[in-house]
């Protein structure tokens, strides 16, 4: 037992390291994560591929700079929330899961490590939440694993960000199609004072429903979204004076469910009622990730919607798999145009301003050799020149 724990340690330092040896052998604790297998062998050319970042190419009048690279401590950075000026909280779904610390001078540091429930996306509970506005709540994994997200209801958590630790308030409940509330997306909280204040808002592209969780712990379905006719739903948002919903959609290949449309996915906009409302804030789109308005400060640009696109879906992708630099990041003109701000990402998700700046996380291939994963995810920054 010795050795297999001497032989595991060794494949992390050699993880850690960016591959600095051609092979590393790894092997399964019976106590540990499912992310080893014995014998496994890496090639020093897969590892250079995992790790290798993409060439950006941003819009006139753009610049980007890498934040947190490749080869370091982030495995899925899919979703973030800014905690200062200076501060990030980036929730990974990857091995048992984490809410990261991340400081605009690139430091890592973790702030929550769940054994359980991996975090896919958060927030922060406001006043009307009571004894826990300040904390965050999680949209996660029932078990870090695949299956954990796409076929077993998600967990819906909360996070004390003093301690780190977490607690299940519910597992999302089925549809009133009775179909399970997995393939959890976005989590977010309605703005205080308006129609949608008052609730944490969860997507689930399972079964193509929203969920509402109110503070006292309470976790039900709100609306499912007509999938044939409006799309699985991603991303939520909601409009400066809090009175509509905004909902990042994707459209299913009519031959098959899993894989989606490109030009398909939209931003659709939904009243307190739950129903679509009026025309489209946006379409062309094929997978929307999250969306942020702009802050005034931010040149010509203040106050229009930013929003990641990921394109083909990649995740769970086998190393020695090539992976399209498909991703992009647009904004959304006064006249409801797609306008391309930056290219060449693999996966990007998260998208957030702060200190004057655009930053987007990028899960890239989620890359793994058998069962074991790599920390292949970064974030860049874009800045006005």
């Amino acid at each position: 037992m010795k050795m297999r724990n001497c032989m595991l340690g060794a494949l992390a330092a050699s993880v850690a390291l960016a591959g600095a040896a051609a092979t590393a052998l790894a092997a399964e604790d019976e106590k540990a994560e499912q992310w080893g297998e014995l014998p496994l062998v890496v090639q020093q050319r897969t590892i250079e591929k995992v790790f290798a970042m993409p060439a950006i190419e941003t819009a006139a009048g753009f610049s980007w700079s890498v934040l947190v690279s490749t080869r370091r401590e982030l495995f899925d950075p899919f979703d973030m929330f800014i905690a200062d000026d200076h501060t990030l909280w980036v929730a990974d779904d990857a091995k048992s899961g984490a809410i990261w610390k991340v400081t605009l001078d690139g430091q890592v540091a973790p702030l929550a490590l769940p054994k359980q429930h991996s975090p896919i996306s958060l927030d922060m509970a406001p006043k009307s939440f009571g004894p826990y506005a300040g904390q965050l709540y999680t949209v996660a994994f029932a078990k870090p694993e695949k299956a954990g997200g796409w076929e077993l209801p998600d967990a819906i958590t909360r996070i004390d960000p003093a301690t780190g630790r977490d607690t299940l308030i519910c597992y999302l409940p089925e549809s009133d199609s009775h179909e399970p509330g997995a393939g959890g997306f976005f989590a977010r909280f309605g703005p205080e004072g308006s129609p949608f204040g008052g609730r944490l808002w969860v997507t689930a592209a399972s079964n193509h429903t929203i969920y509402q969780v109110t503070p006292d712990g309470k976790c039900k379905p709100w609306v499912t979204i007509d999938l044939q006719k409006w799309g699985s739903p991603r991303a939520i948002a909601f409009t400066p004076d809090g009175r509509t919903m905004l909902l990042g959609v994707a459209a299913p290949m009519p031959e098959n469910r899993n894989k989606t449309r490109p030009d398909g996915g939209r931003i659709l906009k939904l009243a307190p009622d739950g129903t679509v409302a009026g025309e489209l804030l946006a379409g062309g789109l094929h997978e929307p990730g999250v969306m942020a308005y702009a802050p005034k400060g931010f040149g010509a640009y203040g106050g229009q919607i930013f929003i990641t696109d990921a394109g083909e879906w990649d995740n769970d992708v086998e190393a020695t798999e090539p992976i399209p630099s498909d991703g992009k990041v647009y904004r959304i003109d006064a006249d409801g145009r797609l306008v391309l701000v930056a290219s060449g990402f693999r996966n990007p998700v998260g998208v957030a301003f702060i200190a004057g700046m655009l930053v987007i996380s990028d899960i890239n291939g989620d890359y793994h050799i058998g069962n074991q994963k790599f920390p292949d995810g970064f974030i860049v920054t874009l800045k006005l020149k």
